[in-house]
């Protein structure tokens, strides 16, 4: 969260400016995850029930719970990082360093290296994506297309990246300025 006053390290205003607009997009973002995560639920509900009570499971069902999945999973993990639901290694971090410059430090270091990696995972879920529409690649059974999921990996990858960059700088400012 930006915090309030001056810095002598980044301009406060511009980082919430900044992180309102991300925001705004996780919210969305988490809420189409939250369709998909409803329309998951209400497959498998539907596949235990024509499977045990009328012999006849849902044609293509895998191939629609694997492109299900990825939005699910990736369109949701900037909302959840904003919202601290990530299981971190918190024990070291609070009892070791105890919220000072040291800690802010280490926070940075650690959303360093995972913007470094998420940029990566972007990088390459886009590539595969735009691959996947050029080829026209498709799932096994239902012949659906696959670029649709693997753009949404590399959306939520993306606004995942820039939640990571906008930690960083507000634990970059706490670092330096101490508060």
């Amino acid at each position: 969260a930006a915090r309030q006053g001056k810095s002598a390290f980044i301009s406060i205003s511009s980082l919430a400016t900044t992180e309102k607009g991300i925001r705004a997009a996780e919210n969305w973002l988490n809420y189409i995850g939250v369709v998909f995560t409803i329309f998951l639920m209400l497959m498998v509900v539907l596949q235990v029930i024509l499977r045990y009570f009328f012999r006849s499971p849902i044609s293509g069902y895998i191939d629609i719970m694997e492109i299900l999945m990825v939005p699910l999973v990736f369109l949701c993990l900037a909302y959840c990082q904003r919202e601290g639901g990530h299981i971190r290694f918190e024990v070291f971090m609070t009892s070791t360093l105890k919220k000072g410059r040291s800690y802010y430090a280490m926070e940075c270091l650690h959303l360093f290296l995972t913007l470094v990696a998420f940029s990566v995972i972007t990088y390459y879920s886009l590539t595969l994506a735009l691959q996947a529409r050029a080829i026209g690649d498709i799932t096994l059974n239902l012949y659906l297309p696959t670029w649709p999921a693997r753009m949404s990996a590399a959306i939520g990858s993306f606004f995942i990246s820039l939640r990571f960059f906008v930690q960083l700088l507000d634990n970059l400012n706490m670092a330096v300025t101490g508060r």
